[in-house]
């Protein structure tokens, strides 16, 4: 538990919910053609969510590519902002058990052009940017953020 944070097993409901109710920035929302996608980052031991009085601040968690090599992602409600540090902390060290438990290589992520903020984020979480992807998603252009691992 890190700032009055409880981790829990994260469940496709929470991406749901935060998609259609609370995210926490208007670059951060996705077209609702891509809602579907969310079903599959409930992968069981390879993601969580950090709620507080049963309200959903963060989720987080790895989806595999192949050996050694996974998709990070992350998303944040609204109520981050009451909850930026315990948050932020909170994914970093979600993130460090993965990478150790699943033994990652690579730990790459998108992170949209516009979205400085994920951009600091991702750097913080030891990624490196990688370059542009132009039109990668809904015809927006992304970043590669990516952590290679010894």
């Amino acid at each position: 538990m890190t700032a009055n944070l409880e981790l829990i097993e994260f469940k496709k409901e929470h991406a749901h919910h935060m998609v259609t109710s609370m995210m926490n920035d208007p670059l951060t929302e996705i077209d609702s053609s891509w809602h579907e996608y969310l079903n599959g980052l409930e992968i069981e031991s390879m993601s969580f969510t950090a709620v507080k009085n049963n309200e959903i601040i963060c989720s987080g968690g790895i989806v595999p590519i192949w050996d050694g090599v996974y998709e990070g992602w992350v998303m944040a409600s609204n109520l981050i902002w009451d909850n930026k540090l315990g948050g932020a902390k909170v994914i970093k060290k979600g993130m460090e058990v993965l990478i150790t438990e699943y033994k990652i290589i690579r730990l790459q992520t998108a992170i949209k052009k516009d979205f400085i903020l994920g951009q600091r984020f991702g750097a913080w979480l030891g990624m490196s940017n990688e370059g542009l992807m132009k039109k990668y998603q809904n015809n927006e252009d992304y970043y590669r953020y990516a952590r290679v691992n010894d």
